[in-house]
């Protein structure tokens, strides 16, 4: 067998689960996807022994790259659950001390920083199997990467397509129009296409929008500008087509009724318009598109009319600021937010939080200053070792701009079937810089 056979058959198979996630694991629990993860880590694990440093074309693979930046990540995690002495808790974590030891004092057993730790032992697995999922990815041939990421929107623009479908059917809050699920109350009108919250919906396909964006731009500007694009009769329709792909999408986030989804979508749009063709195009683009969509009447735009952003997003994030007493150092470990914010809630009291709606507010809650820290060291080392070629950079940053921008208030990075789609792009489009790439210097052997 050819050495590069096994991973080949394993990036195949993690991009299939990454296309049937949004459809089959977007609803399943909090196990299953532990389950889910941990086959991640396996396939990762496997391809990066079979595959070595080198992905299929022979060229250098950004895994051990990406492996050694994320390395202050799981640092961080390990420390969260190191058991400690009660005198030192008290001093590193003043609310990792109150949970552990308020019930019972006399009881002197170490305890974890984290507040709880089988929470953060999920997330730490969570981490670890978007990390494998990176490194089986590798194994998908180079030559096919653009296909796959066709293939990617295409599968993004189905769900799109069962998103509207279902909001038209008998039955639109029924998980795809056919089946009954039993939520929380409140929440009984927030399923929308095959996820169990619109929002979650929302990001994936916003995702999309700025993905397809991403692809027309990078055609566009091959074709060495405006001019000799409208005389490409080969580049010129796929760039119609793709734009178009793009708008669709963009109207399919707003018809979900997610507020934070059309913002994200507009957002990715609306920098890669302007990345590739200048300000004045974004201002003709927005001028053209904003108002388009609200004549659509989408349900994010009458949604987004009556919102009340201090009731529902600032007066709570103030609120959860007071944890930054309590776990300033090291947080209260990665996973718990809602186990740290739920004693000193004051905000809705009768309301459970189990996200903070801002995943940059939740990771400083939840990593705390050394939170910070390692996300630093992280960014930095991503950036001095890994990077996109030209030809990536677009298609990567209209999908990351969008995820980031939902960041602000929702919680993507803990949906793992968008989180799994948004690694998946990522995989595709990095590359390792000069120095991973220089040639290996072949050893001496003698001739027999």
């Amino acid at each position: 067998m050819r050495p590069d056979v096994l991973p080949r058959v394993i990036g195949w198979v993690a991009f299939a689960t990454v296309c049937l996630a949004p459809f089959l694991f977007a609803v399943l629990t909090r196990a299953e996807w532990i389950q889910l993860c941990g086959v991640w880590l396996g396939l990762g694990l496997v391809s990066a022994v079979a595959g070595g440093r080198v992905s299929p074309g022979d060229l250098p693979s950004p895994g051990p790259a990406v492996s050694r930046a994320l390395l202050p990540l799981h640092l961080l995690i390990a420390l969260q659950l190191m058991p400690m002495s009660a005198p030192l808790l008290k001093v590193l974590s003043p609310g990792s001390f109150a949970v552990h030891f308020f019930p019972d004092p006399a009881d002197g057993r170490f305890r974890p920083l984290s507040v709880s730790p089988g929470a953060t032992v999920d997330a730490w697995v969570y981490v670890a199997g978007l990390q494998g999922l990176f490194l089986a990815l590798q194994g998908l041939p180079l030559p096919k990467r653009r296909t796959v990421v066709y293939t990617l929107l295409v599968v993004i623009l189905l769900l799109a397509s069962e998103g509207l479908w279902q909001s038209r059917s008998a039955h639109p809050y029924w998980l795809s129009g056919r089946q009954f699920v039993s939520v929380p109350s409140g929440f009984e009108t927030a399923i929308y296409g095959p996820y169990l919250n619109r929002n979650h919906f929302a990001t994936v396909v916003a995702m999309g929008a700025g993905l397809a964006a991403g692809l027309a731009a990078t055609l566009a500007l091959g074709s060495g500008g405006f001019k000799r694009l409208l005389a490409d009769r080969t580049a010129l329709p796929r760039v119609i087509l793709l734009a178009g792909a793009s708008g669709f999408l963009a109207l399919s986030t707003a018809a979900s009724g997610s507020r934070s989804g059309t913002l994200a979508a507009v957002t990715a749009i609306g920098i890669i318009v302007a990345r590739g063709m200048g300000r004045r195009a974004l201002l003709i683009v927005l001028s053209l598109g904003v108002p388009a969509l609200v004549l659509t009447g989408a349900a994010a735009i009458e949604r987004g009319l009556s919102v009340d952003l201090m009731a529902s997003r600032f007066r709570p994030w103030m609120d959860m600021t007071t944890l930054f007493r309590f776990f300033p150092v090291f947080g209260s470990g990665v996973g718990t937010f809602v186990r740290a914010y739920l004693p000193y809630q004051t905000n809705a009291p009768y309301e459970i939080w189990p996200h903070a709606h801002n995943d940059y507010l939740q990771w400083l809650i939840e990593g705390g200053g050394a939170g910070v820290l390692a996300l630093g060291f992280v960014i930095k080392s991503l950036r001095r070792s890994v990077g996109f070629t030209g030809e990536t950079r677009e298609i990567a940053l209209g999908a990351v701009v969008a995820f980031a921008a939902q960041a602000f208030l929702d919680f993507p990075c803990r949906v793992p079937a968008n989180a799994a789609i948004l690694v998946c792009v990522l995989a595709l489009t990095t590359s390792p810089r000069e120095p991973e790439c220089a040639p290996v210097r072949p050893t001496l052997t003698r001739r027999l």
